[in-house]
Formats: structure tokens, sequence, C-alpha cells
């Protein structure tokens, strides 16, 4: 068998791979529901089931063309790439799928617990509203028997009706409390198997559409789906690592000029603060040296005027003595 043969041969049995897919994926998903949860959820789970036909297909497609000669098989490995680029994409959007619907389900979840107890509540006021408003055994036996109450049987019409009311609302209540009890909320475990489903969807279409962007093959530029897309995410990666180091590098620029411009001030303060230390010094001085040149001579003028009263003294004691002899 020559390699067109052997390449026809591939080719043939990856149409009916996937002819398998498409077969199986459109009868899983009949009737169409788009709009119902659990109808996405089972089509999600079947294509994550049975991707590996289509991958598996993909792979013969490219081991055709390798070793085939004709140009026909290229063509169809080109179209083929592009429908898998597509299906890479598809597969990522079940990840915001799969969490709008968990996020969905929760929600209905608390809206039907919410009906439910607004419903038991009702039921719970119309049956003690009839038992406050029944004034004998059978008018009360017959209002339970139409609000489906608790039953009262013949032989209780032998006790008191307040017995028999207060055993009523007893049964009433503990039933409401026993309900509420057994309500389940959206993370409750009795939901573990559906949140393991879903997360096992959502990785295995994770990885999916790594497969299908692995296969999508474009000849022109000689590089798969994946490889660009590594290839941009790290030019990417790059560019944001130069534009951080930049803007780093900026801020430290910045953060050393204004430390500069604040010790510059700093340093200016504290030299007029030392201008202004030195002045007032100065002046302090030259304020104590005015005060005690003016401290002297006033010593001095005192000095003069006692000498000057002292000599007037003297002057009288020798009047007064020249005036008695």
């Amino acid at each position: 068998m020559n390699s067109d043969k052997l390449a026809s041969s591939l080719l043939n049995l990856a149409y009916a791979l996937f002819a398998v897919f498409l077969v199986v994926i459109v009868v899983d998903s009949f009737p169409i529901r788009l709009l119902d949860p659990d109808w996405i959820l089972t089509v999600s789970a079947t294509l994550v089931n049975v991707v590996t036909i289509p991958l598996v297909g993909l792979g013969l497609v490219h081991l055709a063309v390798h070793i085939a000669s004709e140009s026909r098989y290229q063509l169809i490995q080109r179209r083929l790439s592009r429908l898998a680029s597509w299906a890479a994409v598809g597969f990522f959007l079940i990840l915001p799928l799969l969490a709008l619907l968990t996020f969905l389900n929760g929600l209905k979840i608390e809206k039907t617990n919410a009906l439910q107890k607004d419903q038991i509540e009702l039921k719970a006021k119309q049956i003690r509203k009839a038992v406050v408003d029944a004034q004998t055994p059978k008018e009360l036996q017959s209002a339970m028997v139409a609000l489906q109450g608790p039953r009262i049987e013949s032989a209780d019409f032998n006790q008191p009706l307040p017995q028999i009311k207060q055993q009523i609302l007893a049964v009433v209540n503990q039933a409401k409390a026993s309900f509420l009890l057994q309500q389940k909320g959206p993370y409750d475990k009795q939901y573990l198997p559906v949140f393991k489903q879903v997360l096992r969807i959502a990785l295995l279409s994770l990885v999916s559409g790594f497969g299908f962007a692995a296969l999508a093959w474009n000849p022109k530029t000689d590089r798969n789906l994946l490889g660009a897309w590594i290839e941009g995410f790290s030019a990417l990666g790059s560019a944001l690592k130069l534009a951080a180091i930049k803007r780093t590098l900026s801020q430290w620029i910045k953060s050393i000029s204004k430390n500069s411009e604040a010790n510059r001030v700093a340093r200016s303060r504290r030299n007029q603060a030392k201008l202004r230390d030195r002045a007032v010094r100065r002046q302090e001085a030259i304020t104590k040296a005015e005060f005690k040149r003016k401290e002297n001579e006033f010593r001095k003028i005192r000095e003069r005027e006692e000498k000057i009263r002292d000599r007037d003294a003297k002057m009288r004691q020798r009047e007064d003595m020249k005036r008695r002899k």
C-alpha cells in the first residue's frame, strides 16, 4: 500500500469517527430544550464524554496529510483545523455556562424552598384560625377534614374542647418544624454528586479546548492555535512585565526625587532655624551687655550720690559744731 492509499484510508477513518461523534451528540440532545438547565448539563456531559472521538479523528487527518503527496489533503486539513479552532472556543465557553447553570440551579432550589415554606405557613395559619373559630368538637372535626389537617377520632369527643385544640395545634407546630428541618439548601450534601459532575465537565471541557487548539494546525504559519496563544500570552506577559518594570523604575525615580526635595527642604529649615537661634543669641548677648552697662552706670551714679550725701552730712555736722562753739 502506497502513502496516498494509506492517507485515504486514514482520512476515511477520521470521517467515520466524526460521523460517530455527531450521531451520539444529536441522539443525546434530542429533543432540544435550550432553556432547560438539565438538558444543557446532559449535552455538556455527553460532549466531554465522547470528545476523544473527534480528537483522534483530527490526529488521523494530520497523519494523513503528513504521509500523503496530494495537495487536497492539505485543503481538508486547513478546513478541519478551522473547525477545530471554533470547537476549542466552544469548549472554553462551556466553563462560564456551567458557572451560570450552577448559580441558576441554586436560585431555583432557594425559590422552591421559599415557596414550600410559604405554603406550609399558609396551611398552618388556616388550621390555627379554624381551631380558634371552632365552637364544638364536631365543628372542629369538619374543619380539619376540609383543610386536610390532623384527624380527630370520635373517641376524642369525650375530651374537653380546649384540650383537643391544644393537641391539634401541637401536631401542626410539630409538622411545620419537621418540614422546615427536612428542607435542603443548594449546598446540601444531597446535591454533592451534581457539583462533582459539574466540576468533572468543567475540567474535561478545559482539557478538550486545549486539545482542539493543539490540533488546529495552520499550514501558512506552520504553527497550531495553542502555540499562537502561548506566544501571544508570552508577549503580553513580557509587555506587562516591561511596563511594570518601567512603572516601578519611574516610581523609584519619583520617590528619590521626592526624598531629595524633602531632604533639601528639611536642610533649609534646619539652617533657617540655626540662623534664627544665632540671631536670638546675638540679640540676647547685646541686650545683656547693654543691661550690664546701664547697671554699672546706675551704680556709679548711686555711688556719686552717696558720696555727695556723705559730704553734705559732714559739712552740716561741722557747721553745727561751729554754731555750738
